[in-house]
């Protein structure tokens, strides 16, 4: 046990159920240390908005990773993932994935339409196709859950979004222990060389690599 390296993890989401959900593939309670194959881990839950938790930013100060967990991408559940995203320093000192929770089985996921916000339900076999809302009958390519959320939230390359399978412990450990090699490696959002802030307000050059 000794050798094992310990992470203290802060799990985020807009619901306590979901935190529940992703403990309760550990049969991990919160502040217990559960052993996640090389790693000791201490969670700690924050569910909500985090500007309402006065001790928000003493759990973000303890914290060597950061685990948002989400289930449907919704135009409302988006928008309060968002304010928990928000509530980030712009340059973040420790690594942050993103868990999609899915059930065993699951062959379809909730998004909005981009246009009009709409709630469409759609299958992963639409993934990649062109789709129209029925809504406001605007077309729009169909992208996974993971892609429209790293779009929705313009996340940089190096906060990975993984989906886990509830009731699979072994999709769970396999992403917090990708997650936590960018802990060992120093691996962090802020690695980024320019803000997200000011990436978005700039106008830059596009990076060609020769070949």
């Amino acid at each position: 046990m000794s050798t094992e390296k310990k992470i203290n993890t802060l799990i985020l989401s807009i619901y306590s159920e979901l935190a529940k959900d992703f403990l309760g593939a550990f049969a991990a309670e919160q502040q217990a240390q559960v052993p996640v194959r090389d790693y000791l881990v201490n969670f700690e839950v924050v569910s909500g908005d985090p500007s309402q938790d006065k001790e928000f930013a003493e759990h973000l100060s303890r914290a060597d990773a950061l685990a948002l967990v989400v289930r449907f991408l919704d135009v409302l559940s988006l928008e309060k993932i968002k304010n928990i995203y928000r509530a980030f320093p712009e340059q973040l000192a420790v690594p942050m994935g993103i868990f999609i929770l899915r059930d065993k089985g699951e062959v379809d996921f909730k998004i909005s339409c981009p246009s009009c916000g709409q709630k469409l339900w759609l299958r992963d076999t639409d993934i990649g196709k062109r789709g129209r809302c029925p809504n406001c009958t605007k077309p729009f390519v169909i992208l996974s859950q993971a892609d429209h959320l790293k779009a929705q939230l313009m996340l940089p390359d190096n906060i990975e979004v993984f989906q886990v399978t509830r009731g699979n412990l072994d999709s769970f450990q396999g992403a917090l222990v990708k997650l936590f090699e960018s802990v060992a490696a120093g691996i962090t959002p802020a690695d980024q060389g320019i803000s997200r802030q000011a990436l978005k307000n700039a106008t830059v050059r596009i990076q060609v690599q020769d070949t």
